[in-house]
């Protein structure tokens, strides 16, 4: 036997292990995923058997359930269009940043996502509580800031920064080339609408509809507004009743309007017409854009603006000064540590979990597309709807050492997040050109060291944003984690969002300070840690000879 043979018959053994090992990962992403949904469907078998056949008028939406229906699918439409607007005027000027530090600041709106809504909401009422007392020493009116409207906006606020993300990825994706040519023979705005415009809205369209879906299924920021929505109404019949099977009845109509939009983002996501990033290059003069285009973006920039500024000072103004800040931190210091525990450990396992099922999502035959059905299902159910599905799996006698425990936030959170972890890492592979993946597996020596020697390397920056949005999501959650958590182990969370209703106070606003110095200190660190991660292979691949 020839060295060739020997060769290509490490590369199948090492194929077929890396094949077994990522079934493994399939396996327990699907059983991770869909046994809430599973579970609930069981319960609603078992109702049926049990002569519950009356309990099925709760999917029908009527009455007081199909307006709330009507106002929740209201608001999130209103939310989907305001940020996708303004997504698109925000993002064609940071298209232009190309030059200096500006090339990487643009990026940091996608670190904005990361600050919780609620954090949005106290900062805004405590600003307009502000203005308001202004208001009534000049003998004018107060501003009103509740139900509809507030909702709405703190809604906005705190999404904004996914459609400008997903815009701007979209428009950086368009080969320059092409827009290269148009500029040739006609001005840049129409270059912009004829060329790069079509080709990145699928990736606009995809950002507007998960918009839409993280709108409609929340239920956080319309309750602390006294809004009702449909999931609160789900939640509520769960509290009431303490039966999956009447939850997950009324849910079906939410679901079917859910899953419907995603269809439609995912239909778009897939059949985004861009070239592979790795083809793409900036182009060496900037547009020009007319004045009045010029003049539309502006209000964009400020809005982004105050999406950092105005909770950051409103909320260094409601903690008045550093002995509050300490006490703030000292009263919370257990759900702090308890936040930062379960968050990091379910970012760390939402990797190799997420890796398999985005690896599935390149695939060009009929079992891709089945695989984006599967990847992509999990958003569309709300968040309220897997609490109780993973209630009614691990409520057991033999899953006793389960439930009850700090185990269920992490399965909650793995359950909502893996398949956004997923996108993330399917947006990094798709970075990766496949030669040099192909050259790899046929100079390989060792399957373990050509993934630390060269796929890790690629993958860094993709495995890096996976668990910061993991871990951000996770220490904001609240729908699920609410009703799973054991007793006496709060997220910093759940106790924000509790005192929240009895109006705004010192400790909160030091407590929702404190989440978004975290959320923006995991960034920080993660650009950091990505760029040494990149210098530090850099120098392996010129010192090695």
């Amino acid at each position: 036997m020839n060295t060739l043979d020997l060769k290509v018959g490490k590369i199948h053994d090492s194929w077929s292990s890396g094949n077994n090992l990522r079934r493994s990962f399939l396996l327990i992403f699907l059983l991770l995923v869909f046994s809430p949904l599973v579970a609930l469907v069981i319960e609603f078998v078992q109702s049926w058997a049990a002569n519950h056949s009356n309990w099925l008028w709760l999917s029908v939406p009527t009455g007081r359930r199909l307006v709330l229906l009507i106002q929740s699918l209201g608001l999130a439409l209103c939310v989907a269009l305001g940020t996708t607007i303004l997504g698109f005027f925000a993002a064609i000027c940071l298209w232009r940043w190309h030059r200096g530090a500006a090339r990487y600041l643009r990026w940091f709106v996608l670190l904005l996502f990361i600050i919780p809504p609620y954090v949005h909401a106290l900062a805004w009422i405590s600003l307009v509580t502000q203005i308001n007392s202004l208001l009534r020493v000049l003998g004018l009116d107060p501003v009103p800031f509740q139900g509809w409207f507030a909702s709405w906006w703190i809604q906005f606020m705190s999404l904004t920064p996914i459609a400008i993300g997903m815009t701007l990825i979209g428009l950086e994706s368009v080969d320059p080339d092409l827009i290269g040519a148009a500029r040739l023979v006609r001005p840049d705005i129409h270059s912009l609408m004829k060329v790069a415009l079509p080709l990145a809205k699928p990736l606009i369209v995809a950002g507007g509809g998960f918009v839409f879906l993280l709108s409609l299924t929340d239920y956080s920021v319309p309750s602390l507004f006294h809004l009702n929505v449909y999931p609160l109404e789900i939640f509520a019949e769960y509290s009431a009743s303490s039966e999956p099977s009447r939850a997950f009845l009324l849910a079906i109509p939410f679901l079917l309007i859910t899953i419907l939009v995603l269809a439609a983002s995912q239909m778009a996501l897939r059949n985004a017409v861009q070239k592979p990033l790795w083809h793409i290059r900036p182009w060496p003069v900037a547009p020009v854009w007319p004045e009045w285009l010029l003049y539309l973006q502006r209000p964009s920039l400020v809005v982004l603006a105050s999406q950092v500024l105005v909770p950051l000072f409103v909320l260094i103004i409601a903690v008045g000064s550093w002995e509050n800040m300490i006490q703030s931190i000292t009263s919370a210091h257990r759900e702090i540590v308890f936040t930062l525990w379960f968050s990091a450990v379910t970012a760390i396992a939402c990797i190799p979990l997420a890796f398999a099922p985005a690896s599935q999502l390149l695939r060009r035959d009929f079992q891709g597309k089945i695989w984006w059905l599967v990847v992509t299902l999990p958003l569309a159910v709300p968040a309220p709807l897997i609490g109780i599905g993973l209630i009614a799996v691990w409520n057991r006698p033999f899953f006793s050492g389960i439930y009850g425990s700090e185990v269920m936030p992490i399965l909650a959170n793995l359950a909502r997040f893996v398949p956004l972890a997923a996108l993330a890492l399917l947006a990094q592979l798709r970075r990766i050109d496949p030669i040099l993946i192909d050259a790899a597996r046929v100079y390989q020596t060792h399957s373990i060291k050509t993934w630390i020697q060269i796929r890790l390397p690629m993958l860094a920056p993709g495995l890096l944003a996976a668990g910061c949005i993991v871990f951000a999501l996770s220490a904001g959650e609240l729908a699920a984690t609410l009703m799973v958590a054991p007793p006496g182990q709060a997220t910093l969370t759940m106790r924000i969002y509790n005192y929240l209703h009895y109006g705004a106070s010192e400790s909160v606003a030091g407590l929702c300070l404190i989440m978004m110095v975290l959320g923006l200190i995991v960034g920080l660190i993660s650009v950091l840690v990505l760029r040494g991660w990149v210098r530090f292979f850099m120098k392996r691949s010129m010192v090695r000879p």
